[in-house]
């Protein structure tokens, strides 16, 4: 019997996460029999187990798996208090403070985007949010710059499982016009919330690259009243937006 650290089951048991996370889709069993070489009755065995402990869960067609709310809630406790935390918040407050606006960094989870950090603005009008709080990812900035930038097929598979609700008149409900919006996303870099989620709230939002410089691991995000913030005056704000996206792309790897 091999008495090495890494032949524990809670190792393989969260090598086997770590697996899933990294994949750009939900796995089917046999795909992860061939990822892991793992004989099909013990990986079985594994995701029964996951599953039980709501690490891991199916997909509706009862064929793939993804992860649960509990693995994503570690990720997401993981992430907030690393030691890149608090120069994050200190990058956060910095550019709060240069543009005079609330901001956030948010990272997604399913279908919807949760707040990982955020500063308010310290002047009125404002919409207070609070760490892991959640927003579609249909009608916010972030959540459209995230699927914007998703591989196709991972895209395409999560919007099948999008309830596409209106929380405003500018949300996108139809998938052919939000689609259209996502391609326009990709094409310039940058994303608009025009009051698609809160009427009388506009936001915009760039992406956080990973170290490859394709993966969007965060979205860095400026939030302000419309009487502040708009389609005319939001672009100007982002070479400041995307620098801090850089620096904070840094303690996220």
């Amino acid at each position: 019997m091999d008495d090495t650290p890494e032949s524990s089951p809670a190792l393989k048991a969260f090598g086997l996460l770590e697996t899933i996370a990294a994949m750009d889709h939900a796995p089917t069993l046999a795909e992860l029999t061939e990822l892991t070489s793992l004989p099909k009755p013990t990986l079985h065995r594994w995701m029964s187990m996951l599953e039980g402990a709501d690490l891991v869960r199916r997909m509706p067609d009862g064929r793939r798996y993804e992860l649960a709310a509990r693995a994503t809630s570690l990720a997401f406790a993981i992430l907030s208090n690393n030691p890149g935390s608090t120069q994050r918040h200190q990058i956060l407050q910095r550019v709060a403070r240069d543009l005079g606006e609330s901001c956030n960094l948010t990272v997604l989870q399913g279908g919807e985007v949760m707040y990982l950090d955020r500063v308010e603005a310290a002047l009125p009008l404002r919409v207070a949010f609070q760490r892991g709080s959640r927003v579609p990812a249909h009608c916010s900035a972030s959540g459209k710059m995230f699927l914007a930038l998703m591989a196709p097929t991972k895209r395409e598979r999560l919007l099948g499982t999008l309830s596409l609700d209106r929380h405003t008149p500018n949300t996108l409900t139809d998938p052919g016009a939000l689609q259209a919006e996502l391609t326009a996303i990709r094409r310039q870099g940058y994303a608009l919330d025009d009051e698609e989620f809160l009427t009388g709230l506009f936001c915009i939002a760039v992406p956080v690259f990973g170290r490859t410089g394709r993966e969007c691991l965060a979205a860095l995000a400026l939030q302000a009243p419309v009487v502040r913030l708009s389609r005319e005056n939001a672009v100007e704000r982002l070479p400041n937006l995307q620098a801090a996206a850089e620096a904070l792309a840094v303690t996220l790897t």
